[in-house]
């Protein structure tokens, strides 16, 4: 008796699979599939995927990231005071990382930041969490970045006032 069930089991299961395994997608959606894939490709998704994110958004927040980016660059304006009881968002381990990183991916807010709050200021800010911050502009990928901070910022690494990794450095130049 077991042998006539198994055959049963086998036997109910080739008859339970599709005769072709070619899965139509034909009457799944309401729309024509290339209009579909049309809609897709203009949506911005194709731009995403392929790295383009940035430029879908920058140009309808454009204003917005320029106030975001201002609003940033005056509070690191703000005086270094030893009296305060409120850590500058340069010296704060957490915000001096967040900043480092928009300097290195945004080069537009990494000249608001130096016109704004760090030009003329570099000694001041060559120590402690704020040196990160500092240091991005000589890591930046973008050479205009690099050649706005280079003027001050190499008399302080000469000097060992600004420590840079040197493998930052040479990997930029080379």
């Amino acid at each position: 008796m077991s042998e006539s069930s198994d055959k049963n089991v086998e036997g109910d299961s080739e008859a339970n699979l599709p005769e072709d395994n070619n899965i139509s997608a034909k009457g799944v959606g309401k729309k024509d599939p290339s209009t579909r894939r049309f809609e897709l490709v203009n949506s911005g998704l194709a731009e995403v995927a392929t790295g383009g994110a940035g430029s879908i958004l920058v140009t309808p927040l454009a204003d917005k990231l320029n106030v975001l980016h201002r609003a940033i660059a005056s509070l690191a304006a703000l005086s270094k005071t030893e009296e305060s009881d409120k850590e500058h968002v340069l010296e704060n381990f957490h915000s001096s990382r967040a900043i480092r990183k928009l300097v290195l991916d945004c080069p537009t807010f990494a000249t608001t930041l130096w016109k704004v709050a760090l030009e003329g200021k570099g000694q001041i800010w060559a120590q402690g969490h704020s040196c990160k911050v500092v240091t991005a502009f000589l890591e930046s990928s973008d050479p205009s970045v690099r050649d706005m901070a280079i003027a001050e910022l190499q008399p302080l690494i000469d000097g060992g006032i600004l420590k840079v990794p040197d493998s930052k450095i040479s990997a930029k130049e080379g």
